[in-house]
């Protein structure tokens, strides 16, 4: 398995962090989120490096880039990606 799909959300959560991040300086931006995006195929690849965050949901693995934390799901032949958040957010009031 070396696939990946983003869901909306996820999506959305990375438009987000980049416009925060931007504010600052839109070059750091850039290369934090191309850092977290180059996660995703090794996620895809070794899906079980990821922490099991059942408390939060079902199938639901984190792993983090720090200060974020990637959320995903093992699929059948695919990862998906479902939120990406700061790991300061209450993260149990997102799923």
């Amino acid at each position: 398995m070396n696939r990946f799909k983003i869901s909306r959300q996820a999506d959305r959560d990375l438009e987000d962090m980049w416009v925060y991040l931007a504010q600052n300086d839109s070059i750091a931006a850039d290369l934090f989120l191309a850092k977290v995006i180059d996660k995703f195929p090794m996620l895809a690849q070794f899906p079980e490096m990821g922490r099991s965050r059942k408390e939060l949901s079902e199938e639901l693995r984190s792993f983090p880039v720090k200060p974020y934390i990637i959320f995903y799901k093992k699929m059948e032949n695919h990862i998906e990606i479902v939120r990406i958040l700061h790991q300061s957010r209450d993260i149990e009031n997102q799923f």
